[in-house]
């Protein structure tokens, strides 16, 4: 049986990271790596969400412009009583900075925020609006849902689209907007006096002043492409609930090939058991993607010198030794590279620096 793995390390190879090192990279020795650059088939990448780009790798259809339904993605796997038919909304607790004459969204994710804070500004929340029936579901400290039996003409920005960013033209808009623009202001007031902010001004941390709401849809399940031969290797909630949804295996990111290879034996173990064989592997390496933005350029470098002996070259040898028979490295650079055993072959194709990419 054929293998295929699909290699994702977002904004690994990011065009503007690889101009600024371009003195560096043009000593840098990575064989491994550039042998699969130089033997592989490119094809030219474009600008797309997180989102997009995870339904590419994992062979789904496009998003929609609208009503991506990404909530409900993720909700498959973040919430209990799950309901695919029904409507979804993310609500997630934030900071609203005053910027001059503009508020900047900073993301859940900068405020440190603890179970017993989430639980309580939600508990809060929903006491607040039990007359308008909007109740939120707790998933973890950081994300909260929406569930509503209709749909509603609402239309949002992701919560990654706006971190950071003046948010006075990226509020909701639709036929709907005016409510939950209500809501947001709101809750403004209503967190700002609550006994967690009075405790975290005290202490000397950001307060959680505000609401997103974002990633709005009704899941059409028709649309979710089965893939029982494949296996999610990602703590992406949004690839997760892709999978979940896909009747794909999820499982942790291994730290290095042979640590993957190790888990796939018993993964296989488990599948013979019922008959089911896997044929497709993505990984995705969330904890280094996630930290690649706040890297120094040495940080970067030793980076990819350790993807070089963790990953390049085991990956390499698998694929002489037809181990795996075909391999999509997604980096985040202008090009996505595919390359199969027979690949290999292409002697004429000499390694060239990794400021060529």
């Amino acid at each position: 049986m054929s293998i295929a793995l699909t290699l994702s390390i977002p904004e690994l190879l990011n065009p503007l990271r690889v101009k600024e090192a371009n003195a560096a990279l043009g000593t840098l020795k990575l064989p491994a790596l550039q042998t699969l650059l130089a033997k592989s088939d490119r094809f030219a990448t474009k600008p797309q969400s997180s989102y997009a780009l995870s339904n590419y790798l994992f062979h789904q259809s496009p998003l929609p412009e609208h009503n991506a339904a990404l909530a409900s993605i993720m909700a498959a796997v973040e919430i209990e009583h799950y309901d695919s038919s029904v409507y979804w909304l993310r609500v997630d607790p934030v900071q609203m900075v005053a910027d001059r004459d503009s508020l900047v969204l900073i993301p859940n994710q900068d405020l440190a925020i603890s179970e017993a804070e989430s639980q309580a500004l939600l508990s809060t929340f929903n006491l607040h609006f039990a007359q308008d029936k909007v109740v939120l579901e707790y998933a973890t400290a950081q994300h909260w849902y929406l569930r509503m039996a209709f749909p509603v003409d609402l239309k949002t920005h992701t919560l990654d689209s706006v971190a950071y960013q003046p948010v006075d033209e990226r509020y909701p808009s639709g036929n709907a907007a005016n409510y939950w623009r209500k809501m947001i202001n709101e809750t403004q007031m209503l967190f700002f006096s609550h006994p967690v902010n009075e405790a975290r001004r005290e202490a000397g941390l950001p307060e959680i002043n505000s609401i997103w709401l974002w990633g709005e849809g009704q899941l059409n399940q028709d649309a979710i492409v089965a893939r029982p031969e494949a296996v999610v290797w990602s703590s992406n909630v949004y690839l997760q609930g892709l999978a979940t949804l896909a009747h794909s295996a999820v499982a942790t990111p291994p730290d290095t090939y042979s640590d993957w290879q190790a888990q796939t034996e018993r993964l296989k173990a488990e599948r013979k058991e019922g008959g089911e064989e896997i044929s497709h592997h993505m990984i995705q390496l969330d904890a280094l993607s996630n930290s690649l933005d706040a890297m120094q350029q040495s940080d970067w470098l030793n980076a990819l010198q350790s993807l070089e002996k963790e990953w390049f070259e085991p990956l390499l040898c698998a694929l002489k030794n037809k181990e795996i028979d075909s391999l999509l490295l997604e980096l985040g650079g202008e090009f996505r590279y595919h390359i199969t055993t027979r690949c290999l072959n292409r002697f004429w194709r000499f390694n060239s620096s990794l400021r060529k990419l």
